[in-house]
């Protein structure tokens, strides 16, 4: 009786320290995600308005890392207010691409070496993504989020 005993007290024992290990490595909350670069990290006003005419100039590179095949919009994140008017320059490296939002019918072309602009009112909030569909499958792809 007394063997039975010690060996249930052991395997009680094993089993509270099994516990504890594994609350130990049980996962806590998440870590909040790393700020994307373009991303303003303020939000905006509770009523943005743009009622005053004010118009933000926003600079997009449509890279190809001079000619090396890494295609990429910089920045690839960019952030917005609903009701923000955006003027973009856009600038081609060393080829054509495209600025294209299907969700936001937006559609820019750009030739090599050359610089286009375009203004939009962002109306609706929401998460849009932007691909340049000559190098979609190239990873050309970037996201505008509008609060």
């Amino acid at each position: 009786m007394k063997i039975r005993f010690a060996g249930m007290a052991v395997l009680a024992a094993i089993l509270t320290l099994a516990a504890i290990a594994c609350d130990a490595l049980a996962p806590g909350p998440p870590p909040p995600p790393p700020e994307e670069p373009g991303v303003s990290p303020t939000p905006c006003p509770p009523t943005f308005s743009d009622a005053a005419g004010d118009v933000t100039p926003f600079s997009v590179n449509l890279e190809d890392e001079n000619g090396s095949g890494e295609y990429e919009f910089d920045p690839a994140y960019m952030t917005f207010c609903a009701g923000e008017t955006v003027t973009f320059t856009f600038t081609s490296e060393t080829e054509y691409h495209t600025f294209e939002v299907d969700d936001l019918d937006i559609f820019v072309e750009v030739e090599a070496e050359d610089t286009q602009t375009f203004t939009f009112t962002f109306d609706e909030p929401g998460e849009y993504q932007v691909v340049c569909e000559p190098h979609r499958w190239d990873g050309m792809l970037g996201t505008i989020i509008v609060r």
